[in-house]
């Protein structure tokens, strides 16, 4: 183990980022709920000797604010149809569903009162949190008779994969570690009508098409795969760093090969990075908002100006592995001989005395993989508009990066053949007032591929990773990336500011003539050389019809099967559940009024981002 903390610190700091509660660490469903006694789990574990047979696979979501309480979510697949059960110390409902991005908003669910116990209710949460909405097409299907009797609520339910229903959200495959995994989200209360649930509420994130043993939790695979497929690791920290009492700070530590003491075998020069995890020092860890990694020659000023991203860590983010034939190479050569981490640090609250050891563990094989992972970035990675002021209401910034660039990078001046890149995955970016964003690929006049974050949301994930699968992109493709703000600030560094770019993990790395990483900046009148100049339109909004938003806007048109058992049944707004042209009813919560800002849930890619492009425009200006 390589490292810069005493082995006792490293170790706290370990098991803090990667410790289990109990619960979720029981290949046994009737360990959830550790504090009860026999007779009070008794409803749940006869259940369980009864049903649990039917899921392949469970799991369970601890509590906002007890890890021992919370929701046993229970999972199969059956061709083209998802089967749940849902388990929980409840007497009056629960709603449990799918969210894009990991909280209420956006949110796909399904809702079940104990006083209506032969109905399910399809909803959707799209920006107000206190007003779900009956969908148009009910397509959930309660399955069985609910238990609700000594305090237990367990609901068994399915749906389709893919409902075709835009007010729901399609469960992809979500398998692969370098893709993320699926959302979910569950709430419940006591009382006879659904209100405001307060702490009762969990949420996490699932591979649901994994086939893993219920031994292990999310991270534990991620973990074990990566000790299997590497040959070492090592760990880059900071050493208990004095968080500044500022709003933003941006910390940036660099470290060269020699410094980072990697043990090698005799003759080995160079390692290739095949995956990474968070370590986090509780204390300290709601005031870290990012990471942002970068591979350069050395610690000098000059060398970060030339240096190329490796990997952007936001909260939420339990780390990643590369396909087992992609990887990142290291210090093979003298242009990349060192390591640079960037945290961006938010302290609102001015606390003085926080320390922070907070950083990486990256894992590494000692031979290079068949393909060199690189990351495009576009949008506006070089930050051109920081200071500029985004007008109130709604406004949509779209950044258009030509098919030149592509061709360019991709064509045969370059590489001697026309050759497409493999995308692996897309993280989209933006902060607090941004509401949407999509990053689309246009071949000819059409566009071939589309990354959708339908209803942002920067609480939940400062950088949204986008569930889909790999695509090609070929010579003369263009990209189009567009953000939509409500209310814009000015474009900036910080998390009341904004940012508009996104991050594209893709095979094999390419590099410019210059030989500077792929990045289309939006950076007018600089004369790059190779046609990735982005281009820049926006334009004021009418209202939230113009943001474009799929999600939640329904067709009228059913295809799914009725959500409940019987025919005659009403939804909770008291609407026919089969009456598809009907206007979503609403549910309301009783919300009480806030009393604190709330906590951003992840501002990153800070200041890192200028580097890429700046380097880009010194290598133009020293030609």
């Amino acid at each position: 183990m390589n490292h810069f903390l005493p082995s006792a610190v490293l170790g706290v700091l370990l098991l803090l980022s990667y410790s289990l509660s109990p619960a979720s660490a029981s290949a046994s469903a009737t360990a959830y709920f550790p504090t009860l006694t026999t007779d009070e789990k008794e409803e749940y574990s006869n259940w369980i000797i009864a049903h649990s047979s039917s899921y392949s696979r469970h799991v369970f979501m601890p509590s906002a604010v007890d890890e021992e309480d919370g929701v046993a979510m229970f999972w199969n697949i059956e061709g083209d149809t998802v089967h749940f059960a849902v388990a929980v110390r409840a007497e009056g409902w629960v709603g449990f569903g799918v969210s894009e991005a990991g909280g209420m908003i956006g949110a796909d669910m399904a809702l079940f009162k104990a006083s209506n116990p032969t109905e399910l209710v399809d909803a959707h949460v799209i920006e107000d949190r206190s007003m779900p909405l009956t969908d148009d097409c009910q397509d959930w299907t309660l399955e069985g008779a609910p238990t609700g009797e000594n305090g237990w609520m367990i609901v068994e339910m399915s749906r389709l994969l893919d409902t075709q229903d835009t007010q729901d959200h399609t469960i992809k495959k979500d398998a692969d570690l370098w893709s993320p995994p699926t959302r979910i989200i569950a709430a419940w209360g006591d009382g006879d009508s659904i209100s405001y649930h307060g702490e009762k509420k969990a949420r996490s994130s699932v591979r649901i098409f994994a086939n893993h043993s219920n031994e292990l939790t999310e991270r534990q695979v991620l973990l074990e795969t990566l000790v299997e497929e590497s040959d070492g690791h090592f760990d880059f920290l900071e050493d208990e760093f004095l968080i500044p009492v500022e709003e933003t700070y941006y910390k940036e530590t660099c470290r060269t090969f020699n410094e980072l003491n990697i043990e090698l075998p005799e003759g080995q020069s160079m390692v290739t990075m095949i995956g990474a995890v968070p370590v986090l020092t509780q204390d300290t860890a709601k005031f870290v908002h990012h990471f942002t990694v970068h591979l350069q020659k050395d610690c000098t000023a000059e060398s970060a100006l030339t240096g190329s991203t490796l990997y952007g860590w936001a909260p939420g983010d339990e780390g990643w592995a590369l396909p087992n034939d992609v990887g990142f190479p290291a210090f093979e050569n003298e242009n990349n001989q060192a390591v640079m981490i960037e945290i961006h640090y938010d302290n609102p609250s001015f606390k003085p005395e926080m320390k922070d050891s907070s950083g990486m563990r990256f894992y590494y094989t000692h031979g290079e993989r068949t393909h060199r992972a690189g990351i495009l970035l576009v949008g506006d990675p070089g930050l051109s508009l920081v200071g500029e002021k985004i007008d109130e209401g709604l406004t949509q910034y779209e950044f258009t990066c030509p098919g030149a660039c592509s061709s360019s990078l991709l064509g045969r001046e370059l590489n001697g053949e026309n050759q497409g890149v493999t995308i692996i995955s897309e993280i989209l970016h933006m902060h607090q007032t941004g509401v949407r964003m999509t990053n689309e690929v246009i071949r000819g006049d059409e566009v071939f591929h589309k990354a959708v974050a339908d209803v942002y949301d920067f609480e939940q994930q400062g950088g949204h990773r986008v569930s889909q699968d790999s695509y090609e992109v070929l010579p003369g493709d263009s990209f189009r990336t567009t953000c939509y703000y409500k209310d814009g600030v000015a474009f900036g560094l910080a998390s009341k500011e904004e940012m508009c770019i996104a991050f594209i993990m893709y095979y094999p790395a390419k590099r410019s003539a210059y030989g500077q990483p792929w990045i289309c900046p939006h950076e007018p009148g600089a004369d790059f050389g190779t046609g990735c100049e982005g281009e820049l339109e926006y334009v004021d909004l009418n209202g939230v019809d113009d943001l474009g938003r799929e999600f939640g806007d329904s067709s009228g048109e059913c295809a799914a099967t009725p959500s409940t058992n019987t025919s005659t049944t009403e939804s909770l707004a008291g609407q026919p559940s089969s009456a598809p042209n009907k206007e979503p009813a609403t549910i309301t919560l009783k919300v009480p009024s806030p009393t604190t800002e709330p906590t951003s849930g992840a501002d990153w890619l800070g200041l890192s981002l200028l580097l890429p492009s700046a380097a880009v425009l010194l290598v133009v200006l020293l030609a």
